[in-house]
C-alpha cells in the first residue's frame, strides 16, 4: 500500500479482493473524520489494484505524518479482517463490532503494536470468529476489555488452555482470596476472578472446542462450585463476627450445606444460565455472639448476602436463583434439615414439581457431612416412597404452554417436545424406578439416560435418540443465548429471517450439499422435538401435550398411534386429502427404514417439498409403491437426506406424472441414472445414443431380447426427458426436438441392425435400398410423449423381385420391432397411412410411384403433411431425391389460394364434428386448437 497527497490523500491498495472491504473501511474511518471522497476499483484474477482519495473532516488532504500512520494501519488492519469475515457466524455484526474496535484502536498512542495482529492470521481469524458469535461475549467483555483480549489472541498457542482447568478453579480462587483483608475485598476479587474466568472459559470453548457442550458445562459448574462456596464461606464468617456461631438448642454448631439444583445441581450450566441454589442448615436454635439471632434469621441473612456477594453482569448469567426452595418465593430463604423432611414428605405440601426438582438436587458448598445426608434423605423421600401425582404435572405443564408460548412461534425450553419435557420425562421414570435401581439416582442428565438403558427401563435405540434431542436441545439454548445475550429470550426466529441463518451458523451447521444451514436446523428441531413429544406422551399420558399447533410429520412416524385428530391435522396441513392413505404411506416408508429416527428427518424434508406440489396424495402413493419394490429402502432414504435435490426430483416426478411415475416403479434403478448431473443437465447427442444402441444391439441378437433392450432404452430416455421437463423446466420445443431427436436415433440403430442382417442375405452386401421418411409430428420435430410415429418408406425406382420381397421382410420387422408389446411394454405406434394410397397401398413406394400419386391423385391434406417431411435414415442419394421431388413438385402442385382455403375449411369442420359431443375442452380439434394453427400455417405455405 503507498499513499500519496494531492488535493485528497490518495491510497494506492494492491491485495487479495476480499468482502465488505471498502464498505467497513468507509465506515471505520468515519468514526474518526476521515471520509472517503472518490474511488478507482480495478480487479484482475482475484487480486484488486484500487485507488482511494481520502480527506480530513475539512475536506483537506491529510499530511500529518502521525495521522497518515493510523490511516495506513486502519487500511491493513481493514483488509486483514475482512479476508477472515467466512469464519464468522455471523460476518455483518462482526463487521460492525471490528469497526468500533478499529476506531477506538487508532485513537490510542499505542496503535503501532495492533499492526502485529496482521502478521498472525490465526489471530485475525479468532477474532471474526469472537466478533460475530456471542451478543454476551461483545457487551460483557471484549467491547470493554478488547485491549487485553488482542494480545491473548497474539500470544495464545494452539491446543493450550485460556481459562484455568477446572480441577484447579477452586484452589486458584482460594489462593486469589487469601490477599484479601475484608469481605469487601473478597467480594470484588471474586467477582473479578469469575468474570475473568467466564470470558476465558467461553474464548476456550468458541476457538478450541467447538462450542463442546459438555466440556463448558464442566467447566462452568466448576467454576460456580468454586465462587458459591467461596463466597458462603467468607459470608459465613463475616456474619458470625457480629452474630456469633449459630448452636443448636443443645448447644452444639448448626452446620448448613449449599446445594445446586436445576442446570447447576445437574452438572449442566452453559452460556447466560442462572444457579440455582437452596440452603439446609441443619438444627434450630440461635447464635452464640452478643447479637443473638435465630438460626433461621442467620442463615436467612446468610442466603441474602451470598446472592449479593455474586455480581451478574447481566440477567441471568450466574445470577443466584432461590425460587426452588420451599414455598417458593414466599417461604424463608434458608431452609432447616426438619422443615426440609416435613415439605417434601409424602403427603406434604410439596408439589409435584417441587418433588421433581429433587432429582437434581446436589450438594456444592458448606458442611459435606451435611450435604451427603440430606441427599440420602432425597432419595429416601422421592424414591423410596415415590409420591408424584401426574395429573398435578400435567397441570403445571399445561400452564406453561399457555404463559411461556406465543403462538407461531418455536420455544426451545418450553414449546412441546422441547428441553422442559425431555427434562420432566426423564425425571419421572427416575424417580418411578429409582427405588429398584439406585444407579437412576443422579442429578445428572446424560447419565439419567445412560442408565435408564442400562437397566432395561428404555430401549438402547431410544436412549440414543433421547441423548441425541438432550445435547440438541442444549446446544441450540446455548446458540440462542449467544445470540441475543439473554438467559430468558428462547424463541426461534423465524426461518426465513437472517436471524435463523445466524443462529444455524452459531450451532456450527454448514451448508452441505443441497441442504442450508438453516434447512439443517429446522429438519433437526422438528425430529428431536417430535422423539421427545412421543416419549413424553408414553411417560406423562397422552394429554400431557398440546391438541393442536405442534405436531409435524416427525410425530406422524415415531409415534405408534396419535389420536386421528392430530393426523388429520399434520396431513392437511400439508395438502394430503386422504388422510388415512397418507397416514399408511408415511408408516410404511418409515418401517423401511434402518430406524423410525432415522426417516423422521427425511420425512420432514419430503413434507416441506409436498406443501409446494399438485398433487401430494399422488406423489406419496408412488413413493410408497416405489420403496417396496426396492430392496435397499434404507440405503435409498440415506442418499435422499444427504441430497435433497433427488428428493425434490423424485417428489416431482410422482407428483406430476402417472406416467414416469409408473416407469420408475417398474425399473427403480433408472432414478440414480436419471438423476446423474451428466444425464440431466445436458440434452443427450445423437453420437451418445447412437453408441449405446449399437452397443445393445452388439448384447441382444436374438429378436426378443433386443426389444426388449431398446424398450426399456426408450423408457428410461423418456425419463431423462421427462425429468428435465418437470424439475429444470426446460422449454417446451427443447423437449419436443429431444422426443424427436430419441426416435430418429431409435429409427436410425433399428436401421442399423437389419441393414447388418440385410447384408448377409444378399451377395453383394450393402446397406437397405430404402429411405425413412418421418411425416406429422415426428417430421417436424414435435413429437410429444405418447405421439404416435407416421413414417414413409421409399426405395429405388426399380428393385428385382428377390430384393424387394427381402426389403418388405426387414420393413415388416422394423414395424415389428417398434410395435410389438413386451413384457417392458411398446416402443412406438407406428402409423403408415400417409403413404400413397393408405392403408390398401404398399409397406414401401419407389419415387415415381410417389411422383405419379401425387400429380394424379394426392388430395390437399396429402400435400399439407409432405410438408413436414423429414428424411430420418436410409440411402443418402435416395434421400436427396426425395427432397429434390416433393421440393420442386409441391409449388407446382398446390391449388390456388381460393381452393386452397376452401378445402381448409371443409376439413376444418370435419375436425369440429368430430369434437363435437365431447365434454371440456379438447385443445388439439376445438376451435382456436393446435389444428387450427396447422391448418393456417400449411394453407399459408402452400400458398
Amino acid at each position: 500500500m503507498s499513499v500519496q497527497a494531492e488535493r485528497a490523500t490518495r491510497l494506492h491498495v494492491r491485495a487479495q479482493d476480499t468482502p465488505f472491504f471498502l464498505y467497513t473501511l468507509s465506515n471505520a474511518l468515519a468514526l474518526y473524520g476521515v471520509s472517503i471522497e472518490r474511488i478507482k476499483i480495478r480487479t484482475v484474477l482475484g487480486r484488486v489494484d484500487d485507488e482511494i482519495f481520502v480527506v480530513d473532516s475539512r475536506g483537506k488532504a491529510i499530511t500529518d505524518p502521525d495521522e497518515l500512520e493510523r490511516l495506513k494501519l486502519s487500511v491493513l488492519l481493514t483488509k486483514q479482517f475482512c479476508y477472515f469475515l467466512d469464519r464468522s457466524p455471523d460476518p455483518s455484526v462482526a463487521m460492525d463490532r471490528f469497526e468500533q474496535v478499529l476506531a477506538d484502536i487508532i485513537r490510542t498512542p499505542r496503535a503501532k503494536k495492533f499492526l502485529e495482529l496482521i502478521s498472525d492470521p490465526d489471530a485475525m481469524g479468532d477474532l471474526a470468529r469472537l466478533l460475530g458469535t456471542s451478543d454476551f461475549l461483545w457487551e460483557d467483555f471484549i467491547r470493554m476489555q478488547y485491549e487485553s483480549l488482542i494480545p491473548i489472541l497474539k500470544s495464545h498457542i494452539p491446543g493450550t488452555p485460556l481459562a484455568i482447568p477446572p480441577e484447579k478453579i477452586r484452589q486458584a480462587l482460594e489462593d486469589e482470596l487469601a490477599q484479601c483483608g475484608s469481605c469487601e475485598e473478597a467480594q470484588e476479587a471474586l467477582n473479578c476472578f469469575k468474570d475473568r474466568q467466564i470470558f476465558l472459559i467461553d474464548l476456550e470453548n468458541i476457538l478450541q472446542h467447538g462450542g463442546e457442550l459438555d466440556r463448558l458445562a464442566e467447566h462452568l459448574t466448576a467454576l460456580a462450585e468454586a465462587v458459591v462456596a467461596s463466597a458462603a464461606d467468607w459470608t459465613y464468617r463475616d456474619l458470625i463476627k457480629r452474630y456469633g456461631e449459630p448452636r443448636s438448642v443443645a448447644g452444639l454448631p448448626s452446620r448448613y450445606a449449599v446445594f445446586g439444583l436445576g442446570k447447576f445441581g445437574g452438572a449442566a450450566l452453559g452460556y447466560a444460565s442462572d444457579i440455582e441454589l437452596m440452603l439446609i442448615y441443619s438444627d434450630s436454635g440461635t447464635t452464640a455472639g452478643p447479637d443473638r439471632i435465630s438460626n433461621a434469621e442467620f442463615f436467612s441473612l446468610l442466603v441474602q448476602r451470598l446472592a449479593r456477594f455474586i455480581r451478574a453482569r447481566r440477567e441471568g448469567i450466574f445470577r443466584v436463583d432461590l425460587r426452588l426452595r420451599p414455598y417458593g418465593e414466599s417461604g424463608p430463604l434458608a431452609c432447616s434439615l426438619d422443615s426440609f423432611c416435613r415439605y417434601y414428605a409424602p403427603g406434604g405440601p410439596a408439589h409435584s414439581y417441587e418433588k421433581l426438582a429433587l432429582v437434581r438436587l446436589r450438594a456444592v458448598a458448606g458442611d459435606a457431612d451435611l450435604g451427603r445426608r440430606v441427599e440420602r434423605l432425597r432419595d429416601e423421600l422421592i424414591y423410596l416412597k415415590p409420591d408424584l401425582n401426574l395429573e398435578e404435572l400435567r397441570n403445571l405443564r399445561a400452564l406453561q404452554f399457555d404463559e411461556k408460548n406465543r403462538p407461531g412461534r418455536l420455544n426451545a425450553k418450553f414449546s412441546p417436545g422441547a428441553l422442559v419435557d425431555l427434562e420432566y420425562a426423564v425425571q419421572i421414570l427416575q424417580v418411578t424406578y429409582g427405588g429398584r435401581y439406585p444407579q437412576l439416582r443422579t442429578p445428572r442428565m446424560k447419565e439419567a439416560l445412560v442408565q435408564l438403558n442400562a437397566t432395561g427401563v428404555i430401549p438402547r435405540e431410544e436412549a440414543a435418540v433421547l441423548m441425541n434431542a438432550y445435547h440438541f436441545l442444549r446446544k441450540l439454548i446455548n446458540a440462542l443465548r449467544m445470540l441475543r445475550g439473554s438467559a430468558l429470550d428462547l424463541f426461534l426466529p423465524s426461518m426465513d429471517s437472517d436471524e435463523y441463518f445466524h443462529l444455524a451458523r452459531r450451532m456450527g451447521y454448514q451448508p452441505r450439499k443441497d441442504l442450508s444451514a438453516q434447512q439443517q436446523l429446522h429438519l433437526d428441531f422438528e425430529t428431536h422435538t417430535a422423539a421427545v413429544r412421543a416419549f413424553a406422551r408414553r411417560i406423562m399420558g397422552r394429554e400431557s401435550l398440546p391438541a393442536t399447533g405442534v405436531y409435524s410429520v416427525a410425530d406422524l412416524v415415531l409415534s405408534d398411534k396419535l389420536p386421528d385428530f392430530v393426523e388429520d391435522q399434520i396431513l392437511r396441513k400439508a395438502g394430503f386429502r386422504d388422510i388415512p392413505r397418507a397416514a399408511y404411506n408415511v408408516r410404511a416408508l418409515a418401517r423401511r427404514a434402518s430406524t423410525a429416527a432415522e426417516f423422521a428427518p427425511l420425512a420432514v424434508l419430503a413434507f416441506d417439498l409436498l406443501q409446494h406440489e399438485p398433487d401430494p396424495d399422488m406423489a406419496l402413493n408412488n413413493w410408497e409403491r416405489f420403496v417396496s419394490r426396492i430392496p435397499y429402502a434404507a440405503e435409498h432414504f440415506d442418499v435422499l437426506l444427504s441430497q435433497p435435490r433427488r428428493l425434490e426430483i423424485l417428489l416431482g416426478i410422482f407428483s406430476r406424472s402417472q406416467f414416469l411415475a409408473d416407469t420408475l416403479a417398474a425399473d427403480p434403478e433408472f432414478f440414480d441414472w436419471v438423476t446423474e448431473p451428466r444425464n440431466l443437465h445436458q440434452a443427450r447427442t445423437p453420437q451418445a445414443r447412437l453408441a449405446e444402441l449399437h452397443a445393445l444391439s452388439l448384447e441382444n441378437q436374438d429378436t426378443a431380447s433386443w426389444r426388449r433392450a431398446l424398450c426399456l432404452f426408450r423408457r428410461r430416455e423418456l425419463l431423462r426427458i421427462g425429468t428435465r421437463d418437470i424439475y429444470l423446466q426446460v422449454p417446451i420445443e427443447n423437449i419436443m426436438q429431444d422426443l424427436s431427436a430419441l426416435a430418429d436415433s431409435i429409427l436410425t440403430a433399428e436401421l442399423e441392425r437389419l441393414s447388418g442382417r440385410h447384408a448377409t442375405h444378399r451377395t453383394g452386401g450393402g446397406s437397405l435400398p430404402c429411405v425413412v421418411v418421418a411425416l406429422g409430428k415426428l417430421g417436424g420435430s414435435e413429437l410429444n410423449y405418447s405421439s404416435d410415429i407416421d413414417l414413409l418408406i421409399l426405395h429405388a425406382a426399380s428393385l428385382p423381385d428377390p430384393e424387394a420381397e427381402l426389403l418388405r421382410e426387414h420393413i415388416k420387422n422394423l414395424l415389428s420391432d417398434l410395435s410389438a408389446v413386451t413384457e417392458a411394454g411398446r416402443i412406438y405406434r407406428v402409423d403408415l397411412r400417409l403413404r400413397p394410397y393408405g392403408r390398401s397401398g404398399e409397406l414401401t413406394v419407389s419415387l415415381p410411384v410417389l411422383a405419379d400419386y401425387l400429380r394424379h391423385e394426392a388430395q390437399l391434406w396429402e400435400l399439407q403433411a409432405l410438408l413436414k417431411s423429414r428424411v430420418v435414415g436410409g440411402l443418402q442419394a435416395l434421400a436427396e431425391e426425395f427432397r429434390s421431388l416433393v421440393g420442386a413438385m409441391l409449388p407446382e402442385l398446390a391449388p390456388p389460394a381460393a381452393e386452397i382455403a376452401r378445402q381448409v375449411k371443409k376439413m376444418r369442420q370435419e375436425c369440429g364434428d368430430l369434437s363435437r359431443g365431447n365434454t371440456g375442452v379438447n385443445v388439439k380439434l376445438d376451435p382456436g386448437g393446435i389444428r387450427d394453427i396447422e391448418f393456417l400455417v400449411q394453407a399459408y405455405q402452400l400458398a
